[in-house]
């Protein structure tokens, strides 16, 4: 299954898996930046510098994850100006910002991909989109829809470490399961949708 590094069996493969992670989780990070500067007033906006140092988006607890399953989450966390709205929808909002990353990522390797199609650029997009949807679809912190979740809990302020923690542990070890019972629970749940989008963009 070429979405999934552990199964990359050529150069072009690694290369484009690794690159699109690394623009993945780069974006991911700063489209939540980006996301909270909006609200921000323009006459206060101040010249916007953008985080592009990969080791500061990837979180190093996520790269088992990755390796079995091609997806993961993000490290940055952005913290709440005051202009913020406080309304758990827009904190939760956040948090799903960052998988659009991921689509916006897409977006613009598959309009290179259109003038200068390559294997290493169809890959980049494959794992973005795998990257989106299982942060889009997995309800368990750290991912983004469980970082989401969590913020419609007022009770989890304060613990967010470690129940993200908890969280990475608890996908580590389900994904260890899967992949050794040869359940398929994870490829049955993201991959439909996985392909889908990667048709889309891709064409075909």
């Amino acid at each position: 299954m070429e979405f999934i590094p552990l199964h990359y069996q050529h150069l072009d493969q690694w290369i484009g898996g690794i690159l699109g992670i690394i623009a993945g989780f780069i974006v991911q990070g700063e489209m939540q930046m980006f996301f909270v500067l909006l609200f921000q007033n323009l006459s206060e906006r101040k010249k916007v510098v953008y985080d592009l140092n990969p080791f500061h988006h990837i979180d190093p607890m996520s790269l088992p994850v990755i390796l079995f399953t091609g997806w993961g989450w993000g490290k940055k966390r952005v913290g709440i100006p005051p202009y913020f709205p406080s309304g758990r929808v827009a904190l939760g909002m956040i948090h799903l910002t960052a998988p659009m990353g991921n689509l916006v990522v897409m977006g613009v390797l598959g309009s290179i991909y259109l003038f200068s199609s390559g294997s290493i650029l169809k890959f980049a997009i494959e794992i973005n989109a795998l990257i989106a949807m299982a942060n889009f679809m997995i309800p368990i912190p750290p991912m983004a829809l469980g970082r989401s979740v969590c913020t419609l809990f007022p009770a989890l302020e304060g613990r967010s470490a470690a129940v993200e923690k908890s969280g990475a542990l608890l996908l580590t070890l389900l994904v260890i399961l899967d992949s050794v019972a040869k359940t398929g629970v994870f490829t049955s749940i993201l991959m439909p949708a996985t392909r889908f989008l990667s048709r889309l963009i891709l064409g075909g």
